[in-house]
């Protein structure tokens, strides 16, 4: 029975493979097809025509044999010259997946195996025992996930080329032979799967490791091993006893201004941990942060560590912080992109300290302050409000921020909205009067001081234009 195909006739290879260093027979045999060969697929003998969706076979003596969408598996099944195959090169191939077993019934002495097409995802078994087998060539294919003994039985292979396909990962494979040479560019390598076992070997076997480039979203256009590297570091830095219970990660590589070299940007999570306090130990370039569930009571070593330095995101969620006064005029808090504070025990901050440091901010990213138990004290709800409203995009929680006030009736605490409290829900008569008074004196002061300095520049253009000093200060003896 043959083996259909229901893709195009044509086969479509990936640019990237037209300049392959490794012999690809592949690229140059199923791009094109010889008009000689075309004339004998026409033959009265054999009713294949090009442009049918069926297997075609065309055998070139000595011993090569190339198949477009599939095996015409009758042909070899009936032996003559197809049975002298040693050199097999299947072009689009035309299933999800590649059986190698079908080798050994077909061409038990196939010496050079080349397979392509943009179908096929996976290889069904390991590759059973070829003897002769010395060359493994599968490149423009979706195949994304080979086993570690794929290739072990194939004791006399030399060169195993992976090129251009959709792996992502891969464990370093088992060989029977010792010199086999491996590659494997071009693959979607996802390197936040833990491949840093490329950075131990040292047989060169997998030749052009050094070439390889991640594909995935975090470390995309970064060298693969470059990015292991960095992880293997990391890895290190993380079993330092001040945070040997915590999970440490590279979350990005940014290339230098000068293009040259990578920093990283590594996330540590200490949540959950049972910490006191802030670590004093963070890898260097740590700039995320990751400590809730602790039992935290200050921020302290956000101003005096210098581990701290980089760290621009830090969520302290569900810890006992009661006030981040310290922070107030800080070089952190005027570099910060994520401060996170949900449920710790806040009940009052100094709103003008982290207005102004936010308007000096220009990476400022999202601050989180509900289910902290605020007080609705007449002046600071006020001002709270009128931070939360202005700064309402940038404090993601504004609207499920509250604050408390003691009911006088119950001696309850009632909890209301921030966002829709009034001077009537919170504020005493003596209060709201007082606040009122202070209210209407700031913006007579603030009318006194408009007025005075547009009298100053009055008598100035005055005096310059007519050389007379104000009539104020002629009368003065």
């Amino acid at each position: 029975m043959n083996i259909l195909l229901f893709g195009p006739v044509t086969a479509q290879l990936p640019l990237s493979l037209q300049n392959l260093v490794v012999e690809n027979v592949a690229v140059g045999e199923c791009a094109s097809r010889p008009s000689a060969s075309a004339a004998q697929l026409q033959g009265p003998g054999n009713p294949s025509n090009l442009n049918s969706n069926r297997p075609v076979c065309y055998f070139t003596p000595p011993n090569r044999t190339v198949c477009f969408r599939g095996i015409e598996t009758k042909r070899f099944q009936a032996g003559g010259k197809f049975n002298l195959t040693r050199w097999l090169v299947l072009c689009d191939w035309p299933l999800k997946t590649f059986d190698p077993f079908i080798l050994s019934r077909l061409v038990p002495r196939i010496e050079r195996l080349a397979l392509t097409g943009h179908l096929l995802q996976r290889l069904v078994h390991d590759f059973p025992a070829l003897p002769y087998l010395r060359m493994v060539n599968i490149t423009g294919t979706r195949l994304n996930h080979t086993a570690v003994s794929a290739f072990y039985e194939l004791e006399r292979l030399q060169v195993l080329n992976l090129r251009g396909n959709e792996l992502e990962q891969i464990q370093p494979y088992r060989f029977r032979s010792g010199h086999v040479e491996v590659y494997l560019q071009g693959n979607l390598w996802n390197c936040t799967n833990d491949m840093i076992w490329l950075l131990k070997e040292q047989s060169r076997q997998y030749v052009d490791k050094p070439t390889l480039v991640c594909k995935d979203w975090k470390y995309t256009g970064r060298p693969v091993l470059t990015a292991m590297e960095y992880k293997r570091v990391v890895r290190e830095s993380c079993l330092h006893e001040e945070i040997w219970n915590c999970s440490c990660h590279v979350s990005y590589l940014r290339l230098s201004d000068n293009g040259l070299s990578f920093h990283p940007m590594i996330m540590v999570n200490c949540s959950d941990r049972g910490f006191y306090q802030l670590p004093q130990y963070l890898p260097g370039n740590t700039t995320v942060l990751h400590i809730a569930r602790n039992k935290l009571q200050t921020v302290d070593s956000l101003t005096t560590n210098e581990h701290y330095q980089s760290v621009q995101d830090i969520y302290l969620d569900e810890n006992r912080i009661t006030t981040i006064d310290i922070l107030e005029d800080t070089i952190w808090l005027d570099n910060f992109r994520i401060l996170s504070l949900r449920g710790n025990r806040l009940n009052r901050i100094r709103v003008y300290s982290v207005e102004h440091a936010i308007e000096r901010n220009p990476g400022v990213g999202k601050l989180y302050l509900s289910n902290n138990p605020w007080r609705c004290g007449c002046r600071f709800a006020i001002r709270f409000q009128r931070f939360l409203r202005k700064h309402e995009s940038l404090v993601a929680d504004s609207r499920n921020i509250t604050c408390y006030f003691i009911n006088d009736d119950d001696g309850r605490k009632q909890y209301l909205p921030v966002l829709t409290v009034t001077p009537n829900d919170i504020c005493r008569p003596s209060e709201h009067n007082t606040a009122a008074f202070y209210n209407t004196l700031s913006i007579i002061f603030a009318t006194l001081i408009v007025l005075i300095f547009t009298k100053l520049a009055y008598d100035y253009y005055h005096y310059r234009k007519y050389g007379k000093l104000p009539w104020l200060i002629m009368k003065m003896p």
